[in-house]
Order: C-alpha cells, then sequence, then structure tokens
C-alpha cells in the first residue's frame, strides 16, 4: 500500500479545511469560490495551491499560528488582502470577520487545520529541491 506524497496528503486537507468553513460559514461566497478554486486547482496543477499557501501563510504566518496570534493574523491579512487579494486569503478573513463570534471548538479546530497544514506545506517544500 503506498502512501500519499506530502504535495496530495497538503491538497487534500486544504480541500478538507475549506469544506468545513463552507459549512461554518455558509454565508462567505467568498469561501465557497475559494473552495472551488482550490478543487480545480488541485485537479490542474497542485503546486500552484501548495506555492500559494506557503507563499502567503506559512513564511509569513508560521509563528503566528503557533502561537496563536490572533492579532498578528488579522493586521496580516488586511495588508495583504489591501495589497493583492488570493483565494487563501479568504480563510484568513475568517479572523477578522467572524473570530469573536466562533465556539473553542471552532477555533480549536481552526488552529489545528493550520498547524497541520503549515507542517505539511513545509514537508511538501522541503520534498520539492
Amino acid at each position: 500500500m503506498s502512501s500519499l506524497s506530502p504535495l496530495t496528503g497538503f491538497c487534500n486537507m486544504l480541500v478538507r479545511f475549506f469544506e468545513e468553513l463552507k459549512t461554518t460559514f455558509p454565508e462567505q461566497r467568498e469561501i465557497s469560490a475559494a473552495l472551488e478554486t482550490i478543487q480545480g486547482a488541485k485537479r490542474i496543477n497542485p503546486r500552484l495551491i501548495l506555492d500559494m499557501f506557503y507563499e502567503n501563510v506559512t513564511k509569513h504566518l508560521k509563528e503566528a499560528i503557533a502561537k496563536e496570534d490572533v492579532d498578528y493574523i488579522v493586521s496580516y491579512g488586511r495588508m495583504k488582502i489591501n495589497q493583492q487579494y488570493n483565494e487563501i486569503m479568504s480563510a484568513i478573513t475568517i479572523f477578522d470577520n467572524h473570530w469573536a463570534g466562533l465556539s473553542d471548538s471552532n477555533r480549536s479546530a481552526i488552529w489545528k487545520y493550520l498547524k497541520v497544514l503549515v507542517a505539511l506545506s513545509e514537508k511538501a517544500q522541503s520534498d520539492r529541491i
């Protein structure tokens, strides 16, 4: 039985994360659109998804995610969205728009997803080199 490549594992986890976000925030059209884009890119060019996440999240938010620093993530998200919007950033906007109203279990689930995604993105990037 073969195991999944780090890239496949990362892409699968990112799709699951956005599926969960879509279920939790069905009114957020940006999340639905991002999920569709990510699912399409996963089929056509999964490396693109990895590169986008790595460049926009892992490189800049790894420490903030590890520390669960909501304020830093909100600040970074606002700055990035004002400069250049991309599908990955729609997930970061939940910290700005919805964090205060989320249950502890939803917050915990989001942190777990982000921490795993950062680790998987680093593994997939290192396997690339």
